[in-house]
């Protein structure tokens, strides 16, 4: 048998802060929504999200 790991059910600040660290705001990325994932799982998110710069004044909502 595996080992079970049961859901997280901590204050999210600590992934939301890691992020932070990254450059992506709460407004980007929203680590409250994943609530009930387990800490392996919340912190594979965070360690596979990375901030991507936008060019200032390239962005138009178009296609490009």
């Amino acid at each position: 048998m595996g080992i079970t790991e049961y859901d997280y059910d901590g204050d999210m600040s600590y992934y939301q802060n890691q992020l932070a660290r990254k450059g992506i705001t709460k407004e980007m990325f929203d680590m409250d929504n994943y609530a009930g994932l387990t800490t392996s799982e919340l912190q594979g998110i965070v360690d596979s999200i990375r901030a991507v710069p936008q060019s200032v004044g390239k962005h138009t909502g178009q296609p490009a």
